[in-house]
Parts: C-alpha cells; structure tokens; sequence
C-alpha cells in the first residue's frame, strides 16, 4: 500500500475519533418531553436557543434532517418550561417555536407541523396578550387556519388585531387579507339560514353552592353553551336591596323544576334569585353582603358557569415564613403550613381508570389518600382535609372549593394514568397550565372525562383564571413531589420511569387559590404496574414519596424566605 494512501486511512480514523461523538451527539434525536436546562438566567437559554437557531438556518444538510429542527425546538421548549410567567422570553420562545414547526412544514409536508406551529402562536397571543409578539401571532395564526380550510377562525383572528392592535405593524395586512377572502356559497347560504332559523336556547337547570365563612363558590348548570355576562347593580334603600352581583345567560330559558330564590345566608352571599329577565335572558342576581371580590369563569362538557365569592379575611394560602424566633422544624412546618387537602381522583359513580384485570382507579387513589393523610399528619403536625373519606362521587369543580373554603395551603390530586398502548408505564406529576404536547392534552382530557377538543378550547378558559393562579409554586411542587415519589417507590420497587413534570389544564386544579398539583402515581393499564397498585406496600412507598416532596418543597420555601429576610 502507498505512504500517501495510508497516511489519508490513518488521517481519517484520527479526525473521526477526535470528531465523531460530537457528531452523534449533535444528530442524534432529541427528547422532546425533558431537556435538562444548564442555565439558570433565560437570557442566557435564550441566547444559547438563537445561536442553533442560526446554525440550523445557515446549513441546507441539517435542515434535511427532522430531528434537526426537534432539536432547536426542543432548545426553546425548555426555555418556556422552565419560565413561564416571564414576559420577554416565554413569548418569544413560544413565537420561535411556532416559526420553526412552519419551516419543519416546508421540508416535511406533514399537516401535524403546521397545526403544532398554530398551538404555539394561540399560545402565545391568548397568555401574552401585551406582548409584542401578540400581533404577529394572530396574524399568522390567520394564515395557517386559512391554509388549514378555517376560513372564519381566519377572519377571527385578523379582526381582533384591528380591535385590539389598531397601531401595529400588522394592522394593515390584517384588513388586506380581509378583504382577500370571500365567502363560499354554501357559507353564505349557511348563513342565511341561521338568520332565519330560531335560536337554540339553552335550559338553566341547577344551581349549586358550597360555602364557609369567607369563601362561597356557586356553580349554574346549563345544557348547552351559551353566552354569559355579567355586572353589578348598586344598593337601593327604599326596596331594602343590598348591593348585587348579577348574570345574564342567552339564549337561555329557566327550567321548570329550578327554585327560583335559594338562601345562603353565609354573610358573603346572602341570597340568589333567578328569572326570566326575557323572552331570550335568563338573569341570576346574587345579593352581597360581606363579598370583597369575586371571580366569575366557565367549564364545559357539561357548561357551567362558576362564580367564587371572597371575604375580606379570606387569604390566598400558601407557604408563610414563621414568626421571629427559633422553633424546631416541625414547628416551623406546623406554624407555616396549617392545612393541607388531599384529593383522591374520581369516586362514586365515577370509577376512572380500569385495568387489565379490574382495579378500579377511585379505589386506589382514595387508598393513597389515606396513607399520606397519615404520613403528613406523622411529618409535619399539619391538618390534613380529603376532598372524600369513602367511596362518593364529588364534582370536580366542588374539589378545588373544598381546598378554598379550607383555606388549604396546598392542594394535591391523586390520580392513575392509563394510556392506550398498555406497555406505557411510569410515574408523572402535573401543574396547571396550558398543555404544549399531545400526551398532556390526553391525560388532561382522560382526567377531566372530556374530548381533547374541548380541552383545546380551554386555552381561553385559562386565560382569565390564570392570574390568580400559583402558577410558579405548583411547579415548583410538582417537582419536589415527581423528584421524591420516584425514589421512594425506586428504593423498593425495580423499574420505575421517571416521566418527569408537566402541564396541562386539569378542570380539578382550575380556581384552586393555593399552590396546587395533579400526580399520576402508576398506569393502571399497565399490567405489571396494576400489580404494584394492589400492593399496599407500594401504595404506602407511593405516599411517603408524595410527603417527603411535601416536606422537602416547605424546607426550600422557608429557605428562600430566610434569605430575602437576611438581604433586608
């Protein structure tokens, strides 16, 4: 063999050694559910995200790759996770996300690209509504559902810039695509007809209420989804009225069977009226007594409209640094962390999930509920409440007013998973907020027994309710509760996948006033993990792990609270 072509051989097996794992390491497929952020400032993330951006951009061979684009994505997927509530780099990583999921399209032709790209720009307009990017989301949100055949959510999205965004760039492009569509004839006629037709009225047929002394909520059943609105009357002395709160709900009718008056007496509502205010309005009055605030938001399937109703006394909840002075940590925990609630999911009527050989979720869960009422009541000395001590089906809209009207400082829902493909297996734990991946839409909707449709259209729902939400702390407890339930149950048990932290909109956490999560403890359509779940040992492992995460969130809270008060 020649020196030349020897020497080229050796050459080569020298470069590929020193180069090649980086090479496997760049290319290789990224996982989209966890990327483990190394940078505490998103700033920095952010910065780290723009710069393979660019590499992606500048180079034809990657962009030929999917997992190429995955990758970048990915990059700011975690940023999103990671801060959410952060009002410069969550929009743009959201705007980023959407951008790169259009350009995926252009290589991939797959219609899933574009309808992922479209997730992140509703996303983004409907949380960050402020943002700069607002604009451009709903612009180009427009365009995809034009492409996608959406034609009047098209239109809905470029009339809201030109009411909402009247200065912006976009503005002008907005009311050039509307005058580029027209409608189709079978629109039209369609139209027409609707004019023509009667409206479709929906029946008001309950109302229903759980109240304590600073905290009222009350839930009006409708059988269909209507329009809801709302505003106050003042109080009027000579008909002896006291302020009210009113709803107006059309088209609608009164059912024949509803009570028309219904006394509270609580001191914060002292009573609600209902009539047909007319021939297409149903009115419900609430007259105020001691009502400091209140928040008014709907779920569906089935509709409801749900208004909580707040004293002055009535506080937020959450962790609270202890007074000055030196306690033991169990004094410092008890002193801070009073009352906790424990939701076993589902009940009653509701069985939940099932498994291969019949175990029945609501039978598990509640078993688990026990077991950590014990071992927190063991830990910390706190009051620990369930939302159900037996076998009864309670509403999910009744669980969170439950952790309300107890003034809890947290709140954590216990539940199954169950998944189609029965070798999925593993533990995760949830937070709410808008699901980003399709395995959090299912279990959001598998929990709330919804179709995935409607959760989709929960984006708007949560959009209102959020702010009040403890968004950052139940992530932060989420991930204390999913770090240590996978170590206890790992200490005991082999095999244990540690699907991570997640977020999703779970109607059972939605109006909860304290830090709250959801955690799936095991798939009961798991055939080996059913087997686990019928073990009381590892339902006893599975509460000691949700304790010690309890336990371990309050240390660092009182931590961070030591050291603001140090700074000071």
């Amino acid at each position: 063999m020649p020196n030349t072509y020897r020497h080229k051989i050796l050459k080569g097996i020298f470069l590929f050694l020193l180069f090649g794992p980086l090479f496997v390491v760049f290319l290789s497929p990224p996982s989209l559910h966890a990327l483990p952020s190394q940078l505490k400032d998103p700033k920095k993330a952010y910065l780290k995200a723009f710069r393979a951006y660019k590499r992606l951009s500048r180079n034809p061979r990657l962009r030929k790759y999917r997992h190429s684009w995955l990758r970048v994505i990915g990059e700011y997927r975690e940023i999103y996770l990671t801060w959410p509530e952060d009002k410069t780099y969550a929009p743009k990583s959201l705007y980023m996300m959407a951008g790169l999921y259009r350009g995926l399209y252009g290589y991939s032709g797959k219609i899933n690209d574009l309808k992922e790209a479209l997730g992140r720009y509703e996303v983004l307009y409907e949380r960050f509504p402020n943002s700069t990017y607002a604009d451009d989301a709903l612009y180009h949100a427009g365009v995809l559902y034009r492409r996608l055949g959406k034609r009047k959510k098209a239109k809905d999205c470029w009339k809201r810039i030109i009411l909402r965004y009247p200065g912006s760039d976009y503005y002008n492009r907005a009311v050039k695509q509307l005058g580029r569509i027209k409608p189709k004839k079978q629109e039209v006629k369609r139209g027409a007809k609707s004019t023509s037709s009667k409206p479709s009225f929906a029946i008001v047929k309950g109302i229903r209420y759980w109240s304590k002394r600073d905290y009222t909520r009350v839930v009006i059943d409708a059988t269909n989804v209507v329009h809801y609105y709302e505003g106050t009357l003042p109080r009027n002395k000579r008909r002896r009225l006291p302020k009210r709160l009113y709803i107006d709900i059309a088209p609608a009718r009164v059912s024949k069977g509803l009570k028309h008056s219904i006394t509270i007496g609580d001191g914060l509502l002292k009573r609600i009226r209902v009539a047909q205010f007319n021939r297409d309005t149903v009115r419900i009055v609430f007259d105020l007594g001691r009502t400091e605030r209140y928040k008014i938001f709907h779920l569906e399937e089935p509709f409801r409209v749900v208004v909580d109703a707040f004293g002055k006394r009535y506080q937020n909840g959450g962790v609270c640094p202890p007074p000055k002075g030196r306690f033991t940590l169990t004094q410092q925990l008890g002193l801070c962390v009073r009352r906790i609630v424990i939701d076993p999911g589902h009940g009653g009527k509701d069985p939940g999930a099932i498994g291969p050989t019949g175990l029945r979720e609501k039978d598990v869960t509640l078993k688990v509920a026990r077991f950590l009422k014990k071992e927190l009541e063991r830990r910390l000395g706190v009051r620990v409440i369930l939302t159900r001590y037996r076998d009864v089906y309670i509403p999910l809209t009744q669980r969170a007013a439950i952790a309300n009207a107890n003034k809890a400082d947290l709140f954590i829902s216990i539940h199954c998973n169950a998944a189609p493909d029965r070798r999925t297996r593993g533990v995760e734990t949830y937070f709410l907020n808008f699901a980003l991946d399709k395995e959090a839409m299912r279990v959001a909707a598998l929990e709330n027994a919804t179709s995935k449709k409607r959760i989709g259209e929960l984006r708007g729902i949560l959009t209102k309710i959020m702010k009040n939400t403890k968004v950052a702390e139940s992530k932060r407890l989420s991930q204390y509760i999913q770090k240590d339930l996978v170590k206890a149950l790992g200490h005991s048990y082999s095999r244990v996948d540690n699907l991570g932290v997640k977020q999703a909109p779970f109607f059972v956490l939605i109006g909860a006033r304290m830090p709250s999560v959801l955690t799936e403890i095991s798939f009961i359509s798991n055939r080996k993990e059913e087997q686990k779940l019928k073990d009381s040992r590892y339902l006893r492992a599975a509460a000691r792990g949700i304790a010690m995460g309890i336990e371990d969130y309050i240390r660092d809270t009182e931590l961070i609270a030591s050291n603001r008060r140090a700074r000071r």
